[in-house]
């Protein structure tokens, strides 16, 4: 009896409306703030990506140039509330790719090796440090893509007037 009046607390704390927004807000932030620091020295990245070894170099450099827009786009619909379940799918495919890529440098250099470009030259992180960065916004990636309403979203809003005007006669 307990245990599930415990789970049931936890379920409607996950699920709360305002939960979702605060974690919409701050996935789409940090998305929006991390891809606008790497743009204004896309070379730079394009050879930091390269330089880790993982996908051959055309590959590095298509994925280091399109990243920061990517960051972006999911950024933006992620505040704006648009396409939630797609962006939130992005998100997670995006920082799985960034979950790979420090994993990647803690096996090959250790935990002292510098994810200097994951915020742009304005903070310097540890690969520990943004490995562990990674998993809490996939936590909430995955709290926006298991939450069934979209509380304070565009979205919805926009669907309801698209039908409405879809129904009303011309």
């Amino acid at each position: 009896m307990i245990r599930a009046n415990i789970a049931s607390r936890i379920g409607a704390f996950l699920t709360h409306p305002y939960l979702t927004l605060a974690t919409r807000l701050t996935l789409g932030g940090l998305f929006i703030f991390a891809g606008a620091m790497k743009l204004p020295h896309s070379t730079e990245f394009v050879d930091y990506v390269t330089n880790y070894g993982i996908l051959s170099d055309t590959l590095a450099e298509i994925y280091a140039l399109a990243l920061p827009w990517v960051e972006i786009a999911l950024g933006a619909l992620l505040l704006l509330g648009l396409f939630l379940r797609l962006s939130a799918i992005g998100s997670g495919l995006v920082l799985i790719s960034f979950i790979i890529a420090n994993s990647f440098a803690i096996y090959q250099y250790g935990g002292l090796h510098p994810c200097k470009w994951c915020f742009g030259t304005v903070a310097t992180l540890l690969s520990t440090q943004s490995l562990a960065l990674d998993f809490i916004m996939l936590a909430l990636a995955l709290q926006v893509l298991f939450h069934r309403r979209e509380f304070l979203a565009l979205g919805p809003w926009l669907s309801r007037i698209a039908r409405r005007s879809t129904e009303s006669p011309s």
